[in-house]
């Protein structure tokens, strides 16, 4: 492997925004249903935890409109947003024996978004929004232990493993790097190791677009920088065999002028391979591409 090899860049749209959008009832009984299926499970969302807190946010907010009172702020409507995003990612899987430690785990940690606070809930969530991400398009996904997920491939090419990793500092991309094609390894099938970079984004922070595809652009290029930064070491991961890409996924919560409701939630995937790699590493990753786009 030579530091010259090309990139081979895949731009995934999150569509993860306020495409369904919600009304702060609906968001107040999304939570509500899921914090009553946790509980169901045998598992406890008590209101004093860090969930039942964000939980609380969404009925709060919901409350303050219905009474037309001037409480609510921007900080409650980022918090109730993120209350609902872990909703929708823990009711995707409530009912499978495979996502009860993932769920566990949820709600034992510090799960403000917002802030840049590493918790075991944190990477638990970030396995079960990829799982919902390619499930909403319709890719045929699981959870399973190694790696974190898995995914059957058309044709002959097979099971297929994602190693999904949360990035909280730069300093750890390269032992992150190496767990997750560990985690492959164990597997015993190829796959990808699966970032998320939302925790070296500035924290309690709005991002501010005139356009929906200005945001997703300008998150774009946030994975891109990343892949540039950290290109010898995941470049020679590829190579090596011990991946076939990288996916990098960035989530914000945006103003963005030109959309209504302005507030919305956008994430950019970005799937990164180079040309030189194997050509079954090729076939593989064009074959996840167009589950992804619902082409195969």
């Amino acid at each position: 492997m030579t530091s010259t090899a090309n990139p081979s860049l895949v731009q995934l749209h999150g569509l993860e925004r306020s495409d369904r959008v919600q009304t702060y009832a609906q968001i107040a009984e999304t939570v509500r249903r899921v914090r009553a299926g946790i509980e169901a499970q045998g598992l406890q969302c008590r209101p004093n935890s860090a969930l039942g807190s964000l939980f609380q946010k969404a009925q709060v907010l919901n409350e303050q409109w219905e009474a037309q009172t001037n409480g609510h702020d921007i900080l409650t409507l980022m918090q109730a947003d993120e209350a609902v995003r872990i909703a929708h990612a823990v009711e995707a899987v409530l009912d499978e024996p495979e996502a009860k430690e993932a769920i566990r785990r949820i709600t034992k940690s510090d799960m403000h978004l917002s802030t840049r606070q590493p918790s075991q809930g944190k990477d638990a969530l970030w396995e079960l929004d990829l799982n919902r991400f390619l499930r909403q398009r319709q890719v045929p996904v699981r959870m399973q232990e190694p790696p974190d997920l898995a995914v059957t491939l058309p044709g002959l090419l097979g099971e297929y493993g994602l190693a999904c990793k949360k990035v909280y500092s730069e300093d750890s991309v390269s032992k992150q790097l190496q767990k997750g094609c560990r985690q492959l390894k164990a597997m015993g099938a190829p796959g990808v190791v699966a970032f998320n970079l939302d925790d070296i984004t500035p924290q309690r922070s709005i991002l501010v677009q005139p356009t929906r595809v200005a945001a997703e652009d300008f998150l774009h290029a946030k994975n891109i920088a990343f892949i540039t930064r950290h290109r010898l070491v995941l470049q020679k991961a590829v190579m090596s065999g011990g991946c076939d890409a990288i996916l990098l996924a960035t989530a914000a919560q945006a103003d963005i002028k030109g959309l209504s409701p302005r507030f919305n939630r956008v994430t950019q995937f970005t799937l990164w391979t180079v040309n030189e790699a194997a050509a079954g590493t090729h076939l593989r990753i064009a074959a996840l591409h167009r589950l992804i786009d619902g082409k195969s």
